[in-house]
């Protein structure tokens, strides 16, 4: 369940790239999914307040959607590349 919580956590970090973001193939039923889940996983595991995990969660759905094509893209490269998860951590602070 942890896994599954962090390859959501990686979805959400991805995107700062405006012209990226406006090409995406994410649809609006993935980005609400991603951005419940790692609301749910922020304030789990991170233990962090309603107002931070929605900061937080903002900014790592957009570094997903600007990085990968859509969910299931963003999840199985995460899932397979463990180094990806450390692109969330600037959405920490």
């Amino acid at each position: 369940m942890k896994s599954f919580y962090i390859s959501i956590l990686l979805l959400f970090i991805i995107s700062c790239n405006t012209k990226q973001a406006n090409d995406s193939k994410w649809t609006e039923e993935e980005k609400d999914l991603t951005y419940k889940e790692c609301v749910k996983y922020a304030m789990d595991e991170k233990q962090m307040d309603i107002v931070k995990s929605d900061t937080y969660c903002q900014c790592t759905l957009n570094m997903l959607i600007s990085d990968f094509e859509n969910k299931e893209d963003a999840e199985i490269k995460i899932k397979n590349d463990n180094s990806l998860r450390s692109m969330f951590e600037a959405c920490e602070n």
